[in-house]
């Protein structure tokens, strides 16, 4: 395989290719399901034991429940990687696509956006859905106090930062970072959310890259091309649609 010269640094790191990204990708999950059948069985069992304790079986019926949330989850996760190029793109601001996606985290977001507000091109429900989980996945650790998230616009791209001030990633980890349920020293497992953003920029004509936030601390950057003259379908400062289900 030949490499671009051209290409953003980090881009290859954030794309591995061949035999070896499968087999981790398979054997991801298949832990992952092995955990969530584990907890189902599990509990399935101790409520047919307790077959007499309502209480019981509310408690281990909840615990079935929760598992198998947990597994639909995992398979929609799946299902956006597994998919083409989405034909649902649209004309998005990126300011208010940021201010919908942090709305609803635990730990605020600091935001500092653009005043120019930069219209890029995308799958509304798959980019809400990758900002969001990044954000969480990054407000998870420990060691984080706060989250802050940048928009700028740089000629025809857009970037968006988003960065926190808890442990700074080795080396090592920032290369493992976007590889699915990899679980990094002093951080939490990433599942798959940095690699649907990563899947996310590279089908919309972007890439992402992971750094270290100085002092401490990681950064997200996504960059975007720019929809030259071309006007938001929801508009600076209106609401996303909730999406139907």
């Amino acid at each position: 395989m030949t490499t671009d010269e051209s290409q953003p640094p980090g881009k290859g790191i954030l794309h591995p290719e061949g035999m070896q990204a499968v087999r981790d990708l398979a054997a991801g999950v298949v832990h992952e399901v092995n955990n969530i059948l584990g907890v189902i069985i599990g509990n399935a069992h101790l409520a047919k034991k307790n077959a007499s304790n309502a209480e019981a079986i509310e408690k281990y019926m909840g615990e079935v429940r929760e598992a198998a949330e947990e597994g639909r989850e995992l398979m929609r996760h799946l299902a956006t990687l597994a998919a083409g190029k989405s034909t649902r793109d649209r004309v998005l601001s990126l300011n208010d696509l940021v201010r919908n996606a942090v709305s609803e985290l635990d730990t605020p977001a600091e935001l500092d956006l653009s005043a120019e507000d930069a219209t890029v091109q995308l799958d509304l429900w798959a980019a809400k859905d990758a900002l969001s989980s990044v954000a969480r996945f990054m407000t998870e650790t420990k060691a984080v106090k706060s989250l802050r998230v940048v928009t700028r616009v740089v000629g025809s791209a857009a970037a968006l930062t988003i960065e926190d001030d808890g442990a700074s990633p080795s080396e090592k980890e920032l290369r493992a970072l976007f590889t699915p349920f990899m679980k990094l020293d002093r951080r939490p497992k990433a599942g798959l959310e940095l690699t649907k953003l990563a899947d996310l920029a590279a089908r919309s004509g972007g890439y992402v890259t992971a750094g270290v936030r100085q002092p401490h601390g990681l950064r997200i950057v996504l960059t975007l091309p720019v929809v030259d003259g071309a006007a938001s379908g929801d508009g600076p400062g209106v609401p996303l649609p909730k999406k139907r289900m």
